[in-house]
């Protein structure tokens, strides 16, 4: 079934949430990057190479005051390159790593460093999963990955994001405002160690990421733990992180994030709900997030999902809200190829509350926005 083998394939694919709006010069590296696969391939078990391309015609009504066209990269699912080897050491356990990289299908520019979306050494067994290096924390893995929030429904135009730009949030294009605050759209953690482990229909994680500054422990880390559980129609779980920014040796930011969803499958439908609170240690500021979404399938090639969420700052924020609507129809080719419309909107309130929504270039210039876009996309 198609559209069944694309819901699948979203599982995985969205290990890569696209940030649109970080531009770096292309370097080249393919050569490099070919002759160092070489060498891994003739020393490996198993080696993919897999990824995605994905691009459409994009309208914004209100981005700083005017509306915006474009030709984008896809928001559900990002643009991405991913290389995969896995060596067998016998006793079922088995060496692997993961190097996989985001980039912009629109100008085939690259998102920051070559690769900036995984790079992982591990090794998995009876005794679990141990992964060492750049990684995402249990908001992603098991809060959206586990097929609950916005970010999961609709890719970076769902995850959260709203008129809290005093929030001081360190994530994406945007530092100090609210892009993607409670981390479901995937945000990055370097230096990380993470441990899974799976007990019938639970699994469970722990992750803890090194600040590496002289003279301090806590400077700079970050931990997270989560919980997954699953059995027949009914799924359901409770993610945490407390992440110390350690990307400068000035910064001070230390945002804390409790998620918790559930979701029931039943022949064609997926219902979810979610709730999340964000807060900012250094300053008060708080979000809470409630969400909801269904996702229903017609037939073997049709699909229609659809996803509201409200987001509700506190004092320090103002007071401000908004609600959020986010509508996806979409149309399997074959196996690996979809053409889809996505649309959302978000109308905000509050004290001098603008919109914006997760991916938008620019806040709007009044309290509603709306992207909407058709998108063609290929994994290979």
């Amino acid at each position: 079934m198609y559209l069944d083998a694309a819901k699948g394939r979203r599982r995985v694919a969205r290990n890569f949430i696209c940030h649109r709006g970080i531009r770096l010069r292309t370097v080249q590296v393919a050569g490099a990057m070919m002759a160092t696969v070489a060498s891994v391939a003739s020393h490996a078990d198993g080696l993919t190479i897999s990824g995605l391309v994905g691009a459409g015609p994009t309208y914004t009504s209100n981005a700083s005051g005017a509306a915006r066209y474009s030709l984008d990269a896809a928001p559900n699912r990002p643009n991405y390159l991913a290389f995969n080897g896995s060596e067998s050491l016998g006793d079922g356990t088995s060496a692997y790593f993961r190097l996989s990289g985001r980039f912009l299908s629109d100008t085939g520019q690259l998102i920051g460093q070559l690769f900036n979306a995984n790079s992982i050494i591990g090794l998995r067994g009876q005794f679990g999963d141990l992964s060492l290096g750049l990684m995402r924390d249990f908001m992603f893995d098991y809060f959206t990955a586990g097929g609950f929030s916005g970010a999961w429904h609709g890719g970076i135009w769902g995850a959260s994001q709203g008129p809290f730009t005093n929030f001081g949030g360190v994530n994406g294009p945007f530092p100090g405002g609210s892009f993607d605050y409670d981390r479901s759209n995937g945000e990055l953690v370097a230096n990380g160690a993470k441990y899974t482990n799976q007990f019938g229909p639970l699994k469970v994680g722990a992750m803890y990421a090194f600040g590496e500054r002289p003279g301090s422990v806590n400077s700079g880390s970050s931990y997270s733990l989560g919980g997954l559980y699953q059995s027949g129609k009914l799924s359901a779980t409770v993610a945490y992180i407390d992440f110390r920014d350690g990307t400068t040796t000035t910064s001070t930011a230390h945002i804390r994030t409790l998620g918790v969803g559930s979701k029931w499958t039943a022949d064609d439908w997926t219902l979810a709900g979610t709730y999340s609170r964000t807060e900012n240690a250094n300053t008060g500021g708080v979000i809470n997030n409630f969400g909801i979404g269904a996702t229903r399938s017609f037939g073997e090639r049709y699909g229609l999902t659809v996803h509201y969420q409200y987001m509700k700052g506190n004092a320090v924020l103002l007071d401000r809200y908004a609600h959020q609507l986010l509508m996806v129809a979409e149309t399997s080719l074959s196996k690996r190829s979809r053409v889809y419309l996505q649309a959302v909107y978000q109308w905000a309130g509050g004290q001098d509350a603008r919109a914006w929504i997760n991916g938008a270039s620019a806040p709007s210039g009044s309290s509603r926005q709306m992207l909407a876009g058709v998108f063609v996309e290929h994994l290979f």
